[in-house]
């Protein structure tokens, strides 16, 4: 069997693969933002619930007094009873009140634990000051002091992972004084979610390895399998064909025994019938090649019917080659000495026959054709295109060339502006001759004078405009 590059049956184990992979991964991203906007939505409530209550709590403009004294009073005190209970009661990491000044993280009250109160640590004063904050941290601290709502974010500090939620402290004059913050602990928010992703991962990919190995059996009994026999097949098949002592009777397809009932069952019975259709053909190609010899010597013989442009009555494009190829014997023998070629082109064609129909087209090629032969009529005239014609220029046409292409010009000229005739009798050419030279081929004589027309045609354009 040949060795392939990519052989389907791999390409479609790959393809699963990497759709299996790419499911997970989108599916861990899915599974990670939800569960933990959910878990992170649940700790806003909960925050906002303890900071929302501790505010209604406590006398802001007393508070307010005390950071502007510096000493603490009774409602203080209760304040401070106050955080040293919830932080124990709602298993906060930490809860307190602060301010910024002078990239200093300034204390107004903050809550110590019973945990902290049994090794004896004692509240912290009122204006403690600590400069062990980062300016980042502070800026973080400033900015949620300024506003007007609660303001959230994540810190990673010697403790370990903590979300912060700040509300801001307004007296009652609106002067925002500093903030409110409490802690929680999201180490286990963290554990939880990775869990619950890893979770996910491991159930994602069970099911995409299940799923990829039920398509690929499926695939190999109804897609791969049967496509891999008919493509044998078909290489027995080709290696016949290829035989150069083709036996017709050789041309006949082995198709497999393929029952999917899909579309490579239905490719399996095509190619067979087209194997007989073939076989069938090659049989109608031997019996009819004498036929075509024969054919084809009569075609060689209604070639010289080609001559004669049927249209204009003047010679072909065929009549032209042949004389081009006489005229280059007749110069190299000698024969010849000098002759030149015209080469002309009608103008207008395209509009003729867009605007009035083709067979008013006809009517101009014809009426054109007319008017050359009747000026050069001593020469031949051949329609070697649908708008153009060429003159071999011999003997007395030659010898006054110019003159003729002269009386070409005004002729033609007087006809396109002669307004009284039909639009398609109004004839226009360009017209363009050359010399032959000593060493010149016809055609490169026929090329001088297809450029000499072009500079006519070009000439006659910008005369136009």
């Amino acid at each position: 069997m040949a060795a392939y590059k990519r052989p389907i049956h791999r390409s479609l184990v790959l393809g699963s693969a990497v759709f299996i992979a790419f499911m997970c991964f989108l599916l861990s991203i899915q599974a990670y933002l939800t569960y933990s906007r959910s878990m992170y939505e649940r700790y806003d409530d909960k925050l906002d619930d303890i900071l929302n209550y501790v505010t209604k709590q406590v006398d802001l403009d007393d508070l307010y007094d005390c950071v502007i004294k510096g000493e603490r009073s009774e409602k203080y005190n209760q304040f401070q009873e106050l955080l040293n209970g919830m932080v124990d009661e709602f298993e906060l990491f930490y809860l307190y009140s602060v301010f910024v000044r002078d990239k200093l993280m300034i204390n107004i009250c903050s809550a110590t634990s019973a945990e902290e109160r049994a090794k004896g640590e004692e509240d912290m004063p009122l204006l403690d000051s600590s400069d062990a904050y980062p300016e980042d941290e502070l800026k973080k601290f400033s900015a949620a002091i300024a506003k007007d709502e609660i303001s959230y974010f994540e810190e990673n500090s010697e403790w370990g992972y903590a979300y912060t939620a700040c509300k801001p402290l307004q007296n009652s004059t609106g002067v925002h004084f500093g903030i409110l913050c409490a802690d929680i602990s999201i180490n286990e928010l963290h554990k939880t979610v990775h869990d619950y992703v890893l979770y996910n991962v491991i159930l994602s990919l069970g099911l995409g390895l299940l799923f990829g190995l039920i398509l690929i059996v499926w695939l190999r009994h109804n897609v791969t399998g049967p496509i891999l026999a008919l493509e044998k097949s078909a290489r027995r098949f080709a290696e016949k064909s290829r035989n150069k002592k083709k036996d017709p009777k050789d041309l006949v397809f082995d198709a497999p025994d393929i029952n999917t009932h899909n579309e490579v069952e239905s490719l399996s019975i095509a190619i067979a019938q087209m194997s007989k259709d073939m076989k069938t053909y090659v049989e109608d190609i031997l019996e009819a090649e004498e036929t075509v010899k024969t054919a084809q010597e009569e075609a060689a013989n209604m070639t010289m019917l080609a001559y004669k442009d049927s249209l204009t009555h003047v010679g072909s494009k065929i009549a032209y080659d042949n004389a081009a190829r006489i005229l280059e014997k007749d110069v190299t023998e000698k024969l010849v000495t000098e002759y030149g070629i015209a080469m002309i082109d009608l103008n207008n064609l395209k509009v003729i026959n867009d605007s009035y129909g083709h067979a008013n087209g006809n009517t101009y090629i014809a009426g054109a054709c007319h008017i050359v032969c009747t000026i050069f009529r001593h020469s031949p005239v051949f329609r070697v295109g649908g708008d153009e014609f060429i003159v071999i220029l011999k003997n007395s046409d030659y010898e006054n060339r110019k003159e003729l292409v002269e009386t070409t010009r005004n002729k033609f000229q007087e006809t396109e502006n002669d307004y009284s005739r039909e639009p398609w009798e109004r004839f226009s050419v360009a017209i363009g001759i050359a010399e032959y030279k000593p060493g010149d081929t016809v055609d490169a004589v026929g090329k001088r004078a297809d450029e000499a027309m072009y500079q006519n045609k070009l000439m006659m354009k910008k005369a136009r405009t």
